[in-house]
């Protein structure tokens, strides 16, 4: 399945995603992607990944500080999370905005969404206890830069085809091994 990601569309795009998650709030600060499904200009919206909460890095006493974003998702159907078109979402924030880790909060209500961010990659960080609502805490979850690129940037291993006779596929039978 081919997807267009969407952008210069921060408003509309934030906006829409607001829309869809009753807890967040359109912040004019917010910047979006939006992914398409298709090419065509009358494709139709399936997904938006926000970034928000930005704090860029600097560096304080020698060490750097910051370079932290919140990312949240809005979808309209499962069809957006490809592996290519969550490792683009992904990218952004560190490769365009020089993040060393990206997070996101979620309330401990809503277990698809944290079983889908953990599926991603991201690790459970601290809870905000009553933090939405008596007995709804926020559950923060993060992923460093370096454990983006280790799991979506780098190429699975070949796969190594075992044959009855303990030849390995691509592999040439000389006449001494044989």
């Amino acid at each position: 399945m081919s997807h267009t990601l969407l952008f210069g569309f921060d408003t509309e795009l934030a906006k829409w995603a607001c829309d869809r998650i009753p807890w967040a709030e359109y912040q004019p600060s917010m910047k979006a992607v939006g992914v398409a499904d298709g090419g065509e200009a009358d494709a139709k919206l399936l997904a938006v990944c926000v970034f928000h909460n930005y704090v860029p890095l600097k560096m304080i006493g020698g060490k750097p500080w910051g370079g932290v974003c919140e990312i949240s998702f809005a979808a309209s159907s499962p069809k957006w999370a490809t592996r290519r078109t969550i490792t683009n979402l992904l990218r952004i924030p560190f490769s365009q905005y020089n993040c060393r880790k990206v997070f996101v909060v979620i309330p401990s209500t809503n277990k698809r969404a944290i079983r889908l961010n953990e599926g991603l990659g991201l690790k459970p960080e601290g809870t905000l206890r009553h933090h939405y609502a008596k007995g709804v805490h926020a559950c923060i979850h993060g992923m460093l830069k370096s454990e983006f690129e280790q799991r979506w940037l780098k190429k699975p291993a070949a796969k190594v085809e075992r044959r009855p006779n303990g030849q390995q596929q691509g592999q040439r039978l000389s006449a001494t091994s044989a």
